[in-house]
C-alpha cells in the first residue's frame, strides 16, 4: 500500500495539474491560439472538484462526529481568502475603497471570473455530508455496492435537474447552478473513490499497464474532445459545454485524475529520481493553488497590462512571454499568499493580546 506522505503527493500533483489547466484555459488568445491546447485545458476544474470529493470523504471518515465543524472550516478557509482577494482586486481596479461596490462583488462572486468557483465549492461543501451520509451507511452492508449505485443514478438525475433548471444569482458557470449543477457528479465520484481508497492494492506490473492505458485514453480523449467539440454532448440532457462540464469534459476530468494517480503508482513502484523531483516539485505548488487561482487574473488583467503601459515594454517573443506570465502568476501569486497569510497572523496576534 502506498504511504501516506505519497498518497498526499499525488492529491498535489493533481491540483497542480488543474491550476496549470486553469491558467492555460484563461491565457487563450494571449498566450496561444492553438485549438488543441485550449480543449486540453477542458479538465481543469473539473479535476479539482474530483480531488474534493476524494479529500472531504478522508476528512469526514476520520472523524465522522466532527463532519459538520469541518464543513465550517471549509467555508472559513476559502471565504476568508476570498473576501481579501475582492478588496484586492476592487482597488486596484476602480483605485479606491467602495464598500457597497464591494459587498455587491463580494456578494455575486464576480470581481474576477474565477471567483465562481467559491460559490461553487462553498455548495460542494454543503452537500458533501449528504453524500458521505449515504456512502458511509452502505459500509459493510450486504447489498452496500447497490446502494452506492442507486445514489449514483439519484445523483446523475439530480445534477441533469440542477443543471438546466437553476440559477443563482446570475453567477458563471457551475457556481450559479444548484448544487453545482453536473460537479456535482463528480464529487460524488471522488468521494465513492475515496472510500474505498485504501482497499485499492496495485501491484508493480498493474501500476505499469494501467499507467500507459490510462495515459494513452486520456490523450485520446483530448483529441477526440478537441475534434468533437462536444455535439456529442447535444444529444445528451447534461448541457454541451465546459462549464458546468458537460459528460465528455467531466470524463476528461476523471480519466486525467487517473492518470496522475496511476503514474504516482508507477513511481512508487518504480522509483526514479527525475520522476520522483518533478513530483515533489508539482506537489510543492500544487500545495499554493487556491491562492494562484484567486491570484492569477489580478497579473493578466491588472498588473501585466500596467507594466506595459508604463514602462512601454511589449514582449514580441511568445516563449518569453509565456514564461514571464506564468512565472508571474505562478510565483507572483504564492509571493501574495506568503505575504497576506503572515499579515493575517500578525494581525491575530495583535487582536489577541490582552
Amino acid at each position: 500500500m502506498i504511504q501516506t506522505s505519497e498518497r498526499i503527493k499525488w492529491i498535489d500533483a493533481a491540483k497542480f495539474m488543474a491550476i496549470i489547466a486553469v491558467l492555460i484555459n484563461h491565457t487563450n488568445d494571449i498566450l496561444y491560439t492553438n485549438h488543441y491546447v485550449d480543449y486540453f485545458s477542458y479538465y481543469s476544474v473539473g479535476l479539482f472538484i474530483v480531488i474534493m470529493g476524494i479529500t472531504t470523504m478522508w476528512s469526514y471518515a476520520k472523524d465522522s462526529d466532527a463532519v459538520l465543524k469541518k464543513m465550517q472550516k471549509s467555508c472559513l478557509r476559502i471565504l476568508r481568502p476570498y473576501i481579501v482577494a475582492t478588496i484586492i482586486y476592487g482597488v486596484a481596479i476602480y483605485k479606491m475603497f467602495d464598500f457597497e461596490v464591494l459587498l455587491n462583488h463580494i456578494v455575486r462572486f464576480n470581481m474576477s471570473a474565477p471567483f465562481y468557483y467559491v460559490l461553487l465549492y462553498i455548495q460542494m461543501l454543503l452537500v458533501s455530508p449528504v453524500i458521505f451520509y449515504i456512502l458511509e451507511n452502505t459500509r459493510g452492508k450486504r447489498l452496500g455496492l447497490v446502494y452506492e449505485i442507486l445514489g449514483l443514478i439519484v445523483v446523475l438525475w439530480v445534477a441533469c435537474w440542477t443543471t438546466n433548471c437553476s440559477n443563482i444569482l446570475g453567477v458563471y458557470g457551475g457556481g450559479g447552478k444548484l448544487f453545482g449543477g453536473t460537479y456535482l457528479i463528480l464529487l460524488y465520484i471522488g468521494m465513492w473513490f475515496g472510500k474505498y481508497y485504501y482497499k485499492i492494492n496495485i501491484n508493480a506490473i498493474s501500476a505499469g499497464v494501467f499507467s500507459v492505458l490510462i495515459c494513452v485514453l486520456t490523450i485520446g480523449w483530448w483529441i477526440f474532445i478537441a475534434n468533437n467539440e462536444f455535439q456529442i454532448d447535444s444529444k445528451l440532457p447534461y448541457g454541451g459545454g465546459f462549464n458546468p462540464p458537460s459528460i465528455s469534459s467531466g470524463v476528461y476530468a476523471l480519466l486525467v485524475a487517473a492518470t496522475i494517480y496511476f503514474v504516482q503508482m508507477l513511481i512508487f513502484h518504480y522509483p526514479n529520481r527525475i520522476l520522483e523531483r518533478a513530483m515533489d516539485v508539482m506537489a510543492f505548488l500544487g500545495k499554493h493553488s487556491l491562492y494562484i487561482f484567486l491570484y492569477h487574473r489580478l497579473f493578466i488583467d491588472v498588473i501585466f497590462p500596467n507594466i506595459s503601459i508604463t514602462t512601454g515594454i511589449i514582449i514580441e517573443n511568445v516563449w518569453i512571454r509565456r514564461i514571464v506570465f506564468f512565472g508571474g502568476m505562478i510565483g507572483g501569486s504564492i509571493l501574495l499568499e506568503y505575504i497576506l497569510e503572515n499579515i493575517y497572523k500578525k494581525i491575530l496576534i495583535i487582536y489577541r493580546t490582552k
